[in-house]
């Protein structure tokens, strides 16, 4: 029995549907309307599933709708547009499907024809650029399956190619269209070759002139290296795939990794009737109406010779490697919540080209998306995860892969951006965590011998605190070689001073300890501190959070339980910004060696309402720690601190935006201060790291809150004009306020 027989045979929707008034009396019986479409929306996704299946699954699909076009004519072409935004790499599947059941049903091609462009009409409009180029990618497969006419094709590629010559247009939505076109010549280049040559080059003719001519570097381009050097090769994305596209121009549009599941059908699909396509005219620009995506870069991690030998994988310039990513990162973007599905769909890619070095370029692609500038397109936390899963999976190969990778990027720290080092960081010692913190530590050993706010050396000092964060003082310590013991964390315990019974205030200390072991009233707390005279009100306060903090040493749920209970205690002496610094000081020098406490602690202040964000700040970029102003704790807790004023303060949106603005400010102008202040004393270095790790921080706070600070970028401009003694500074302010126009 064939498959096309069985499915009619053996289904389980042969029920009429009920439809409102009288059904058709020849249609089989089929089930209600939201049992079929269920069914036809289920069998519509699996053809996004790249198996060996899928031509037997598009056969299927095709006859199962074939008598019921007439009734579910729009929902099927609703489900097929929501199929195709998703999965634009199946594009395809979804065309073959549309193409057998348009040699049944000529009427059923032209409507969705006229659908499909009305969408992609509506997303260019609404500035949804994925759907957009889903739909296109859709239109140009139709072709393929001898849906759509060549020549209507070629049309909507010249109107889309007529953007790219708009001198009015931002640079950005010349690039999306010029991408758009670029994207979809690889599915259709041998049939516009063959049957429109002349056509073909002149379109190709146009995008060359924009790309070498008219294209200028994209603003704030700089800003978007990952690393400094040249040694790590790192692509513009769109001149990345112009030159792929010279490429298989140079090959005479002949390519190996596209999928073609419309093949086997192809003597069906000939006999069909072709149609040809509504006029689309690309949406004029307009201000202010939709964001068009900013640039991104592509890097290369792995060379040919990192390869397995009897491995290989198509070289950067190749469409095939453009083609290969796609399917990841469409994977990725389609499961990046269900890490273990996600694992197994990635593997059954991998599966499917077994003379692939599929592992290393689904880890460089990873990597590359964590690390990306400004920043990664999900959470760091995702793509461990998913390295994670896929390590478990594959024991033999990913492992090896993953740690190969981490080396080489480790090779490369002294070039690399602050923000993508912190990425690095938080990824990696999450990764050691899962692995019970096994690495050949020796390979690194060159740390040990560097200065000390060289990169190399800085990222073992951080990911050693952030592997103790995720474990315990003493397993960092044995699991360390003897040769790193410069680089290993202090031991994270208090030091509370007023031990010392000899200190001023150990007396009033000591008080405390007494008052607060029996329990007593917030209110008698207040007054025992407010008799004490001969103390200054920093002393006191000192003196206080030094007590509070040392009776709930043990856990954050001690601290808080006590600052909770005595939080009004807490809000009557902070009453001035030097209270709040005081109280500031006693936490960073009772928790001196601890960076998570303090972490924890200043945040939980600010939270309460103690502390107010300004004092936060103006704590962070005081003199007294600048030599903590390099480590990442400091930056995490002011991330934090903007976090908290955008999202969590109680104001009006008006009040709200306005303190932001204020607080994004000062954070700027209060950098740029101790910045200007550090130039003078370290011209005579060849490279000056504590530099270097404050900009790059600073930089990467402005980038997470690039909407914001658009609202004060002609503050940070006037701010950038007066900088004549420091123009690394101001050459970085300008270029981010290039980018974030």
């Amino acid at each position: 029995m064939n498959s096309r027989r069985r499915w009619r045979e053996e289904s389980p929707e042969d029920a009429e549907p009920v439809e409102m008034g009288s059904r058709p009396s020849k249609m089989p019986r089929r089930n209600d309307h939201k049992e079929v479409m269920g069914t036809i929306e289920n069998l519509m996704v699996k053809l996004s599933d790249n198996s060996a299946t899928v031509q037997g699954r598009i056969e299927d699909l095709s006859y199962y709708v074939a008598d019921t076009l007439h009734i579910y004519k729009w929902d099927i072409l609703r489900i097929l547009v929501e199929c195709v935004a998703s999965h634009p790499m199946q594009s395809g599947a979804y065309a073959t499907f549309v193409g057998l059941v348009n040699v049944r049903d000529y009427e059923f091609g032209g409507e969705c024809l006229n659908c499909l462009v009305q969408q992609l009409l509506k997303s260019l409009l609404e500035g949804e650029w994925t759907k957009a180029r889903s739909l296109v990618l859709l239109l140009a497969d139709l072709v393929n399956t001898s849906v759509l006419t060549v020549g209507s094709m070629l049309q909507l590629l010249n109107a889309l190619a007529n953007v790219c010559e708009e001198e009015a247009s931002p640079q950005r939505r010349r690039d999306f269209y010029a991408h758009l076109v670029l994207a979809t010549l690889p599915l259709i280049g041998r049939e516009l070759y063959e049957k429109k040559e002349v056509a073909l080059q002149a379109l190709i003719k146009r995008l060359q002139l924009y790309m070498k001519k008219e294209r200028t570097c994209t603003d704030g381009v700089r800003l978007l290296r990952i690393w400094s050097n040249g040694d790590v090769p790192q692509y513009d994305y769109l001149e990345l795939l112009w030159q792929q596209i010279t490429r298989l121009l140079r090959d005479n549009w002949i390519e190996q990794e596209l999928l073609r599941p419309y093949a086997p059908f192809d003597e069906t699909l000939s006999t069909a009737l072709q149609h040809h396509l509504p006029a689309l005219e690309p949406p004029r620009y307009e201000p202010d109406t939709v964001t068009y995506p900013r640039p991104w870069l592509v890097f290369r991690l792995f060379e040919v010779s990192d390869f397995p030998p009897d491995m290989r994988m198509p070289d950067e310039l190749d469409i095939g490697r453009h083609a290969i990513e796609s399917h990841i990162l469409e994977t990725l973007e389609l499961y990046h919540l269900e890490r273990k599905v996600c694992a197994e769909r990635l593997l059954a890619y991998c599966v499917a080209r077994p003379t692939l070095a599929m592992e290393h370029c689904i880890v460089e692609v990873l990597l590359g998306q964590m690390l990306q500038l400004p920043s990664s397109p999900l959470l760091t936390i995702n793509y461990g995860a998913l390295l994670i899963e896929l390590c478990k999976l594959v024991p033999d190969k990913f492992p090896r892969v993953v740690a190969q990778a981490a080396d080489m990027l480790f090779t490369q720290l002294e070039y690399m951006n602050a923000s993508s080092f912190d990425r690095f960081v938080n990824w990696f010692s999450h990764h050691l965590s899962n692995f019970r913190y096994q690495w050949n530590w020796q390979d690194w050993e060159s740390c040990t011998t560097v200065p000390e706010l060289h990169p190399s050396s800085m990222f073992v000092r951080e990911l050693l605190k952030k592997c103790m964060r995720l474990s315990y003082y003493q397993h960092v310590v044995q699991m360390m070689p003897i040769s790193f013991a410069a680089l290993l964390p202090v031991s994270p315990d208090p030091n509370f001073k007023y031990i010392n019974e000899l200190l001023p205030g150990a007396k009033l200390a000591k008080h405390l300890l007494e008052a607060i072991r029996s329990k007593c009233a917030p209110e008698l707390l207040g007054g025992l501190v407010e008799s004490t005279t001969e103390l200054e009100d920093a002393l006191k306060i000192n003196v206080l959070m030094q007590t509070f903090l040392h009776l709930g040493c043990k856990s954050f749920t001690h601290i808080f339980s006590i600052f909770s209970k005595f939080q009004a205690v807490l809000k009557m002496l902070a009453c001035n910004d030097a209270n709040q610094m005081s109280m500031l000081s006693a936490l960073f020098e009772l928790w001196a060696s601890n960076e998570q406490v303090k972490l924890v602690v200043a945040d939980k202040l600010m939270k309460m309402q103690i502390v107010g964000a300004h004092v936060i700040v103006a704590w962070v970029f005081d003199p007294t720690l600048k030599q903590e102003l390099v480590k990442m704790y400091m930056w995490e807790l002011l991330n934090l601190t903007v976090k908290y004023t955008k999202f969590h303060r109680r104001d009006s949106e008006q009040d709200q935006d306005s303190r932001l603005e204020a607080l994004l400010l000062n954070i700027v102008q209060s950098c740029v201060q101790v910045l200007t202040k550090h130039q003078p004393a370290s011209q005579a270095l060849e490279i000056d790291y504590w530099f270097d790790w404050v900009q790059g921080r600073l930089q990467q706070l402005l980038f997470n809150y690039m909407d914001d600070v658009r609202n004060i970028s002609s503050k940070l401009r006037q701010i950038a004009s007066e900088l004549e003694e420091c123009k690394r500074l101001a050459n970085m302010i300008n270029d981010y306020l290039d980018y974030i126009q």
